[in-house]
Order: C-alpha cells, then sequence, then structure tokens
C-alpha cells in the first residue's frame, strides 16, 4: 500500500516498526519491486544488526550509484555478506575505485594472487606490494619483483625488496639484479641481510662458548692430584688386568722357597718332617 499511495512515507514506517520486522524478508519483497533505493535510510539504520540480506542490497546500491567511500566504509564496518559475489561483480567496472575494492576484498578473503593480479593490471602497484607482503608467501613476493624487473621500474623493484625482505631469498636478487644491472638497488636489501646474518652469527658463537666457570674447573682438575706438600699423587694410569695379576702372583710363589719358606705340597701327599739335630753333648 505504502509502495504505491505513499512511497515517501514507506521509511518512517518501516523504521517505526522495525524491532517487530523480519528485515530479510522486507529487503525481499522491496527487491521484488525494484526500490531498494528508495528504503535506503531504513536500510542503514538496520544494518548495524549485521544482516546478510540488508548489507547485500545496501551495497549493491551504492554500487549502482558509485558511493564507493561509503561501500568501503559499509564493508570494513559489516562483514556478514558474500564477499566474493561481490569483488568478482567489481572486477571489470569502469571506475578504478570500484576495481580496488575488489582487490581489498580478495585480499580480505586471502585471495593474494587474485588481489596481485588486479592491482598489477590498474598499475596500482602499491596495493600489489602491500597484499604481497600481507600473503607471507615467498613465491608470489617472488613474482612481483620479477614483474617489476620486466617493465623496467627499478624503484618499485627496490621497494619491493624493503617491505617483502624476510620473503624473499637473496640468492633471487642477487642474480635478478645482476643479469638486470640493478645492482644499485638491490645493494640496500644486501647489506640488511648480511647485517643480520652477522649478528646471528655472533649470537651463536655467544651461546655456543664455553663458560668460564667450566674452564676454571678443568684448570683446577690437576691441582687436586696433588698432596699437601705439592708432590703428585703415585696414581698408576694402567686399567685392571687379570692376566697380569695373575703373572704377578706366581712370580710370588717362586720367590718364597728363596726366602726360606716351606712350599706347600699337594693335597693327598705326605710331607717330609724337618730334620732334628742331634742333641747337645
Amino acid at each position: 500500500f505504502y509502495l504505491e499511495f505513499a512511497p515517501m512515507k514507506l521509511n518512517k514506517l518501516l523504521q517505526s516498526l522495525s524491532k517487530q520486522l523480519d528485515h530479510a524478508r522486507v529487503v525481499q519483497l522491496i527487491r521484488r519491486s525494484e526500490n531498494l533505493p528508495l528504503v535506503m535510510p531504513y536500510l542503514k539504520s538496520v544494518q548495524s544488526e549485521n544482516i546478510a540480506a540488508v548489507n547485500e542490497a545496501y551495497n549493491e546500491v551504492l554500487v549502482e550509484e558509485e558511493e564507493y567511500e561509503l561501500l568501503r566504509q559499509s564493508i570494513d564496518d559489516h562483514d556478514n555478506f558474500d564477499q566474493i559475489s561481490l569483488a568478482q561483480s567489481m572486477e571489470k567496472h569502469e571506475l578504478l575505485e570500484f576495481r580496488r575494492i575488489s582487490s581489498y576484498l580478495y585480499k580480505k578473503n586471502k585471495r593474494f594472487a587474485q588481489s596481485v593480479r588486479l592491482s598489477k593490471e590498474d598499475q596500482m602497484y602499491k596495493d600489489a606490494i602491500d597484499t604481497a607482503a600481507e600473503s607471507k608467501d615467498a613465491e608470489i613476493a617472488e613474482e612481483l619483483i620479477k614483474f617489476f624487473v620486466n617493465i623496467d621500474d627499478k624503484e618499485c623493484f627496490c621497494a619491493t625488496l624493503y617491505t617483502c625482505y624476510d620473503l624473499i631469498r637473496p640468492d633471487v636478487v642477487m642474480e635478478l639484479a645482476w643479469r638486470n644491472q640493478l645492482i644499485d638497488f638491490a645493494m640496500p636489501y644486501m647489506i640488511q641481510y648480511v647485517h643480520e646474518s652477522y649478528n646471528k652469527l655472533n649470537e651463536l658463537d655467544e651461546r655456543t662458548k664455553p663458560k668460564e666457570e667450566d674452564a676454571a674447573e678443568e684448570d683446577e682438575g690437576p691441582r687436586n692430584m696433588m698432596d699437601a706438600m705439592g708432590n703428585p699423587y703415585m696414581i698408576a694410569n694402567t686399567p685392571y688386568m687379570p692376566q697380569m695379576q695373575q703373572q704377578q702372583m706366581q712370580y710370588n710363589m717362586q720367590q718364597q722357597p728363596q726366602q726360606g719358606f716351606m712350599p706347600q705340597q699337594p693335597f693327598g701327599q705326605q710331607q717330609t718332617p724337618f730334620p732334628q739335630n742331634p742333641p747337645f753333648q
């Protein structure tokens, strides 16, 4: 009724009944009549509830009216909508800012390769460099510096090395710089890399260096082997050997008769008595 006879009062009606309305159904009914721009104040007032149907209808109207700033704000504040579908619908938009928003949506949804591709096509190289750095993907970053080398953009090549420093391998940088006479533009990257490598090696040496206390204990080790007079203890530096002990016992048994001791005869044999001396006369 209001759409046909009082369309200008429709927003007041919807806003006054917003707590009792099913907003998704309202959007569906108004979309059928193709009057979404008419209820933009109502859509804006209920967008805080972050309903997918409301967000999609509101963003759709903003694209039609070419309000890219409001669209960017809406995307950041209310993310409950089909972001990939919106990004695909704006890839070929005639306005650059909407194509940038499409690239931004791809980046938000972790589709970094598509985002970088759109930025390169529109020559928005800063957006491409920022996306490559946010991706944390070495392959994307290295493909981007190769792209800048191919188009002979030395400044963007150097800026990518600075922004994506942690992602790009030094051997790739040196090869590209050497083959394309870009040594001067790659030198800041190489200086920083050498500096960090030097610091890491020094830190590793400090961690693996023996402590002074351990070295002092090793020096005091020989002193503990001396007696109170400062003379070293007579400790044989030979291992325990049973064969040598057996040979020593046999040698001792052979030496006993020579010293006046009677060797013990084997068990079972009669022992010869000692000769008795004749009595003194």
